[in-house]
């Protein structure tokens, strides 16, 4: 598959109940796959079975029903950059890895394009 020994999954679930989730933490824990959770719910059965648990609670959705994810889906994602950063700091990763890994993207063109990679030399270079 596509889980090999050593890799760690992350599962999000503002409930911490989530089915679809927990029907995955058997297989995983065979494995011996570690498992990080991001939950609303400490107590939540996905935040118990995990190795780690990050608890992103909020007080309330910004949804004026309660129902729709909105406060709570913005907690994932400042978490989750905040993971991300640390990781990048944590080994090392340079603009030029960056680079490297996006090299289609803005950011990637921005970090290797040279101007004699796109520059028009002798015949091609158009006359007016």
């Amino acid at each position: 598959g596509m889980i090999s020994p050593g890799d760690i999954v992350l599962t999000i679930s503002n409930s911490g109940e989530s089915n679809e989730i927990l029907s995955l933490f058997p297989v995983l824990k065979r494995l011996n796959i570690k498992i990080i959770s991001m939950t609303g719910k400490p107590e939540s059965n996905m935040a118990k079975l995990s190795d780690l648990h990050l608890q992103i609670t909020v007080p309330q959705e910004a949804c004026p029903l309660g129902l729709a994810p909105t406060s709570s889906t913005t907690a994932t994602l400042v978490m989750g950059d905040a993971l991300a950063v640390a990781l990048l700091q944590a080994r090392g990763f340079s603009a030029e890895d960056f680079a490297l890994s996006h090299p289609g993207g803005a950011l990637g063109r921005k970090l290797l394009l040279k101007l004699s990679d796109i520059m028009h030399f002798g015949e091609a270079l158009p006359k007016v």
